[in-house]
């Protein structure tokens, strides 16, 4: 998977075009690439969803604002937003399936009873498995 290369232009792209092109296609080509890799992991997702949004959003928008001026047409940045887009929409979803997955090992692993469900209104926290016994002994640094 690959954004469009820039289009062909009668004059060469300015160095600003170059750059948002290159930059836009690193973000791009490293957040599909651990996409496709398989082996995802929920915090890596996360980085990768708001590299989308923080970094290639706004150079998207800066050549939508620029793009009379240096003869970049619309239709090209529409067509990389729309991709960027649908990246971002597929991030997401693997990262909730990862987060999901990570929160009932973590739960199972510390033995908490729990109820999840993401489409729920109500929401219940893990409660113990057993009492908790406490002690006062009121020495100084004891509980």
């Amino acid at each position: 998977m690959s954004i469009p290369s820039l289009p062909q232009s009668e004059r060469p792209w300015s160095i600003a075009v170059h750059t948002a092109y290159q930059k836009l296609h690193q973000i791009y080509h490293t957040g599909s690439s651990y996409f496709n890799s398989g082996s995802v992991e929920a915090h890596r997702l996360q980085q990768y969803g708001e590299m989308v949004i923080v970094d290639a959003y706004p150079l998207l928008l800066l050549l939508s604002e620029t793009a009379g001026l240096e003869g970049l047409p619309l239709e090209w940045i529409n067509n990389v937003s729309t991709d960027f887009t649908a990246l971002l929409a597929l991030i997401d979803e693997t990262w909730m399936q990862a987060k999901d997955e990570y929160v009932k090992c973590t739960i199972g692993r510390n033995y908490l009873k729990y109820q999840f469900s993401r489409s729920a209104n109500r929401v219940s926290l893990p409660q113990p498995v057993g009492p908790v016994y406490t002690t006062v002994t009121r020495k100084c640094g004891r509980p």
